[in-house]
């Protein structure tokens, strides 16, 4: 085996990304992605709610070598294993101060909306359910987690409303419809998304 194979073979088993998150029970979920499968780790993070970082610091390389490996299935989404309440918290301070963690068993008291043009009601899905409580970014920095964008599925299908649920520390932007409730969610960068008019909200 030469010095380059042991070198590549080296460099494909360190941690390249992190993936973190708590699950319906609240239980915090972490573990680490080597850099050939960062983009489907990426993805699957995307599906499940979690958080996708990058280990681009010897701090964030340290931390990630404390966690055990992950594993992405065919299904599209990853094996994040459990790991301790203070690992967790320590890999989450490097999260954008942006982010915020999906809402699932409970929702939290109404937080001071962000800036933006505030969207009392924007629309309702197909369960009848009104989104409250979204942002109309008015600039593509104002996108953040609760902003009611524009977003295709395909590029022949046209635009759509959805709502982010999700930020990533590398600009990874997850969506959910805001009028199919059971279309899967979706993740794209600034670039794929389209802000509607100030005016929308009035």
């Amino acid at each position: 085996m030469t010095n380059a194979t042991v070198s590549a073979a080296s460099s494909a088993a360190l941690p390249a990304l992190i993936v973190l998150g708590l699950d319906d029970g609240g239980k915090a979920h972490a573990s680490w992605f080597a850099e050939a499968e960062t983009d489907l780790a990426e993805k699957a993070a995307g599906m499940m709610g979690m958080a996708a970082l990058r280990a681009s610091t010897d701090e964030l390389r340290d931390l990630a070598g404390k966690l055990r490996q992950g594993r992405v299935f065919a299904s599209g989404k990853a094996f994040v294993p459990f790991v301790k309440v203070p690992l967790f918290d320590k890999i989450a301070t490097h999260l954008p101060k942006s982010y915020r963690w999906p809402v699932r068993a409970a929702k939290p008291a109404a937080e001071k909306p962000k800036p933006g043009k505030k969207a009392s009601a924007v629309g309702a899905n197909q369960s009848g359910d009104v989104n409250e409580g979204l942002t109309i970014p008015e600039g593509w920095d104002q996108i953040i987690f609760g902003s009611l964008v524009l977003a295709c599925e395909d590029a022949n299908d046209g635009w759509f409303p959805a709502h982010v649920i999700q930020v990533s520390a590398d600009g990874l932007f997850t969506l959910k419809w805001r009028d199919f409730s059971d279309w899967p969610v979706i993740v794209r960068r600034t670039h794929h998304l389209a802000l509607l008019h100030p005016r929308h909200a009035e």
